[in-house]
């Protein structure tokens, strides 16, 4: 997979680039649930890159999540805050970079929100 040099101005990663620009930071909502303390891990945007079948998300620390296929990504509301859901995607990998939790992949259709 390599980065789509020609983003457009809806492209999933410049939704994701406007989302981080407006909240500053974000907590990762996963298809198991929370990465880390809910409220308490916020992260910020180090890269997203749309990428010829999927969308690539970096956050601080080298975090990243990689979205493979059809992917769309939406603003919309997580309980009451602001948040992007990213879906339509076949697998989705999450490498916590954090020398605790391992690369974790996930199948189907449940969704993966960032939360602000």
């Amino acid at each position: 997979m390599t980065p789509n040099p020609w983003m457009s101005r809806d492209s999933p990663a410049h939704v994701v680039e406007r989302f981080f620009a407006k909240h500053g930071r974000a907590n990762l909502v996963l298809p198991d649930g929370w990465y880390g303390r809910p409220f308490d891990s916020l992260f910020s945007l180090t890269l997203a890159a749309d990428l010829q079948h999927g969308l690539k998300i970096e956050l601080e620390g080298g975090r990243e999540l990689v979205c493979e296929g059809d992917v769309s990504v939406a603003k919309t509301k997580f309980d009451k805050y602001p948040a992007l859901r990213i879906e339509g995607f076949q697998a989705a990998s999450w490498d916590p970079c954090d020398g605790i939790g391992n690369r974790q992949t996930y199948r189907g259709s449940t969704p993966v929100f960032l939360v602000s």
